[in-house]
């Protein structure tokens, strides 16, 4: 991949840039050395290393084809070229994904040229043909291997739901890699296929979900509240006609294996709820766990699964919401990368997220919460950097690391990638020439930079150096450190002044667009759980405040209304009639009282014996009786109960 290079202050930006005749449509990326390979015409959407060279599916025309080419003489070479259905969406547009598991090949996509064939796939078993209750309608977004199973990432319309409308759900579905299909009939389809809910919601009486899965990271591996854990960032929004929101939940794969192993999911008849199946209906050995040979499993757990693909829980977030909210009618989350467990000079850890989204920015964040408490979430913004247009989406974001043959030091880069374009930036981006002091440091939350004390700025030298033992101060959780020696907290929760009104700040910085925009740090609010403002007026917000400002403004609304409403019915009652209907209607129900008086005191009101008062006067003026037939033998009411009481509503 051949790229310029721009030398701009702050940044060390490398640019490649595709055929400016047309949009080239970059999505892919594969890391191969020290050179990363993407997609060049004819719409790639499979690229993938595997043990003996490199394989290479593309649209073709709607005709996918695919190539193998072999490593030798430090090149790749042709090798062979197969069709590419079921391997290849038809489409570009058609979203798939695809892993080399075990040496073997597994792929999620689209079958068709009309898309109404999604499958997943390793040859020679795929998932049911034209089934909803496997398939229905899906994006898929990602895939992963992990133990004994690959797991796939995607949104479909969701089944369970469809009773009530069309809504769609975020999923996650897996399979056995020692799945090797079933007797007789199910000689070509998957034996352990399931698929569960992934929920990203905003937790309450009424939770507010986020339920369209667009990105995951990596498996990512750490320590979070001392305890170890393995998790999948993933990037999430809500309908394109909806509330205008975005996501980023953190999913544990131990609950995932947990969902998996929970109850399945059914719908007895074309008309009847979703409910969990109980225990006792579920055939032994309990179908889609792996086993030593599936050909010989019986026809009763697999006729079972093919109907019950579906479990009943939901798969929760890690820390019981999400680790950050963006509400905006200008830009949505669409990618995230994670550089895992960056180790600080205190010798904690964090992992640093890279989230792209639809305006052209890459929002860098971290939870500094995480080292110390599993279960607490304080995300903060560390800066937004503008790399493309604000109108440009970005589709594939990539955080690889090399060794500086020259110094020995690690260094980290960040691949944005865009439909026409790609960009790689650095990881660690301290400012050193515009931090002049130790505070202004600390207060960057930024696990990449430290103030060194022995040369007296703002380094980003890395974990070598820091553990080496020379001295840096750093603190994540605070933005604060005591021994700074001008002993300031530079929280930058202030209105933003000019440089020179407060000299003591960073000034300003052009972004990647070449325009004048504010520094992050001036901008940026620390203050918190809050997870930051944007230079546009755009919020980013936890999950609790957002939750808090819902409920307080359905609270005041209510107050409101009922204030509104008591005044406005004082001022206009009033205690005479004004219409001649109602004058009426006044009258005769005085005259029937009184005609009442002189037999029996009147019976209690109720809408039945008082069904006159709501029907209007009859042209002749005369009343309209209501006629009870009563038992001449026991002188009970025959149209009411024994006793003679009023009819209750």
């Amino acid at each position: 991949m051949k790229a310029s290079s721009s030398s701009q202050t702050d940044y060390e930006v490398k640019r490649f840039y595709g055929n400016k005749s047309h949009f080239d449509y970059f999505k892919l990326l594969e890391r191969d050395g020290e050179s990363l390979l993407d997609d060049c015409q004819n719409y790639i959407r499979v690229l993938l290393k595997h043990d003996k060279g490199l394989l290479i599916c593309g649209t073709n025309a709607y005709k996918p084809m695919c190539r193998y080419y072999h490593y030798q003489d430090d090149e790749y070479k042709y090798n062979r070229e197969i069709s590419g259905q079921g391997l290849c969406p038809y489409d570009p547009n058609h979203n798939s994904t695809a892993i080399y598991a075990d040496g073997e090949l597994y792929v999620a996509t689209m079958a068709d040229f009309s898309a109404n064939d999604p499958l997943i796939y390793r040859e020679p078993l795929r998932t049911e043909q034209f089934d909803p209750k496997h398939l229905n309608a899906p994006n898929f977004v990602s895939s992963l291997s992990f133990g004994d199973f690959v797991f796939f990432f995607f949104r479909e319309t969701a089944i369970e739901y469809i009773n009530c409308g069309k809504t769609v759900y975020s999923r996650v579905a897996r399979v056995c890699k020692r799945d090797q299909g079933g007797p007789n009939k199910f000689g070509s389809r998957w034996t352990s296929f399931l698929k569960a809910r992934l929920n990203c919601s905003v937790g309450g009486e009424f939770p507010f979900y986020f339920n369209e899965i667009q990105s995951t990271s990596q498996v990512v591996e750490g320590v979070y509240g001392g305890k170890k854990a393995q998790l999948v960032y993933g990037v999430f929004t809500t309908p394109s006609n909806s509330i205008s929101g975005s996501a980023v939940c953190a999913f544990r794969l131990r609950d995932i294996l947990a969902t998996f192993d929970g109850s399945f999911k059914e719908q007895e008849g074309m008309n009847f709820n979703w409910l969990p199946v109980v225990s006792y209906k579920v055939p032994e050995p309990r179908p889609g766990q792996c086993v030593n040979d599936s050909r010989t499993l019986p026809d009763v757990p697999l006729n079972f699964i093919k109907s019950h693909t579906l479990m009943d829980q939901a798969v929760p977030a890690f820390w019981g919401h999400p680790i950050a909210i963006r509400t905006s009618l200008k830009s949505r989350f669409t990618q995230i990368a994670v550089d895992p467990q960056v180790k600080t000079p205190d010798g904690k850890t964090y992992d640093v997220l890279f989230i792209g989204t639809d305006s052209g920015k890459v929002l860098k964040a971290v939870n500094s919460e995480s080292p110390s408490i599993d279960k607490t979430v304080n995300t903060v913004v560390i800066e937004e950097i503008q790399v493309f247009a604000k109108n440009v989406s970005i589709t594939n974001l990539r955080v690889y690391r090399t060794v500086d043959p020259n110094t020995g030091l690690e260094q980290g880069q960040l691949i944005v990638v865009s439909d026409d374009e790609i960009l790689s930036i650095k990881l660690e981006r301290c400012y050193t020439d515009r931090i002049a002091s130790c505070s202004e440091c600390v207060a960057l939350k930024d696990p990449y930079c430290a103030w060194d004390e022995k040369n007296q700025k703002c380094t980003s030298a890395g974990s070598p150096r820091w553990s080496a033992g020379q001295s840096f101060l750093q603190n994540v959780a605070l933005g604060y450190h005591a021994r700074c020696p001008d002993g300031k907290c530079h929280a930058f929760n202030t209105p933003q002044r000019s440089p020179q009104q407060n000299p003591s700040r960073p000034g300003r910085h052009n972004d990647l667009m070449g325009n004048s925009i504010p520094t992050s740090l001036a901008e940026i609010d620390h203050k918190g759980p809050a997870f930051g403002a944007s230079r546009d007026s755009e919020r980013i917000y936890t999950a609790e405040t957002l939750a808090l400002a819902v409920g307080t403004s359905i609270a005041a609304s209510l107050l409101l209304g009922f204030v509104t409403g008591y005044f406005f019915r004082r001022r206009c009652r009033s205690d005479q009639v004004d219409t001649p209907y109602g004058a009426d209607l006044y009258v005769e129900q005085r005259r029937s009282v009184s005609r009442m008086s002189h037999d029996a005191p009147p019976p209690p009101m109720n809408l039945m014996n008082h069904a006159d008062a709501f029907l209007p006067p009859s042209s002749n003026n005369k009343t309209i009786n209501l006629v009870l037939n009563v038992n001449p033998k026991n002188g009970k009411n025959a149209n009411s109960s024994a006793d003679n009481k009023p009819v209750q509503k």
